[in-house]
C-alpha cells in the first residue's frame, strides 16, 4: 500500500473513510431504529439511514472507492447493538441510542471538515461544494438528534 503523500491522496483518504462511515450506518441504522420505542425517534433513524445512503453514493459518484472499513463509526454502532442488549428497551435506551448516534455524527462532522479545508485548498470546487453540503445536512441530522434527546429526556421518569 503507497504512503499518502500530497493533500490531493489525504483528501481521497478523507472520502473514502466518509464513504465508509457512511455506507456502514446505512446498513445498520434500520436496525438500530427498529430498538427505538420513540415513534418519532424511529422516523429520524431511518431517514438518517436513508439519507446517508444517499451522502455515499453521492461521494462515490465523484472519487473511486476502495471502500476502507471505517472503524470509528463501525466501533460506535458495535457499541449501540451492545446497548440495544444490556439496556432495558423504552426511554433509557432511546437516549442511549441517540448517543451512539450523534457521536457518529460528530465523527463525520469533523471528517467532512477536512475534507473542505483539502479540497478548497487545493481548489476542487465540486468536491468542495459536495463536502461543504454534506457537512451541512449531517449538523442538522445531529441538532434533530439532540432535540429529540432533549423531548425523551424531559418526558422521563427518574429513579434514584
Amino acid at each position: 500500500m503507497a504512503e499518502t503523500d500530497s493533500l490531493a491522496a489525504l483528501l481521497h483518504v478523507a472520502l473514502e473513510d466518509l464513504h465508509s462511515g457512511k455506507t456502514t450506518q446505512a446498513l445498520r441504522l434500520p436496525g438500530l431504529a427498529a430498538k427505538c420505542s420513540d415513534r418519532t425517534l424511529v422516523a429520524v433513524v431511518t431517514t438518517e439511514a436513508a439519507r446517508v445512503a444517499v451522502q455515499a453514493r453521492r461521494i462515490a459518484e465523484r472519487v473511486k472507492m476502495a471502500s476502507p472499513r471505517n472503524l470509528w463509526i463501525a466501533g460506535i454502532l458495535d457499541d449501540a447493538e451492545r446497548d440495544t442488549r444490556q439496556i432495558l428497551s423504552g426511554p433509557l435506551l432511546d437516549i442511549a441510542l441517540i448517543g451512539a448516534i450523534r457521536k457518529a455524527k460528530a465523527s463525520e462532522i469533523v471528517s467532512h471538515e477536512t475534507a473542505v479545508a483539502l479540497a478548497r485548498r487545493i481548489n476542487i470546487s465540486d468536491l468542495l461544494a459536495v463536502t461543504e453540503e454534506l457537512r451541512t445536512e449531517d449538523i442538522a441530522a445531529d441538532r434533530a438528534l439532540k432535540v429529540r434527546l432533549q423531548y425523551i429526556v424531559s418526558q422521563t421518569g427518574h429513579r434514584t
